[in-house]
């Protein structure tokens, strides 16, 4: 079974564009796909992994089927 991923964007002003939507689709396609999957411990890992970034960024986050994440932030090209 493939990890689901989703996308985001980060702006150090905003924070992570449309948190919440990304958070529902992620909830939902891990419920679709007998996932795993903590909404409140994604929503502070992907914080954390942004926390003092001073430039624009995307997000990725992978999620296990036991709910494991794994998070990646890097510049936005």
């Amino acid at each position: 079974m493939r990890d689901l991923e989703e996308t985001m964007r980060f702006d150090p002003e905003e924070g992570i564009a449309n948190l919440d939507d990304h958070l529902d689709r992620l909830k939902k396609a891990a419920d679709e796909g007998g996932f795993k999957f903590d909404r409140h411990a994604a929503r502070n890992e992907l914080q954390a992994a942004t926390f003092g970034k001073r430039r624009p960024a995307i997000a990725r986050l992978l999620l296990s089927p036991t709910g494991a994440m794994a998070i990646e932030v890097r510049a936005e090209d």
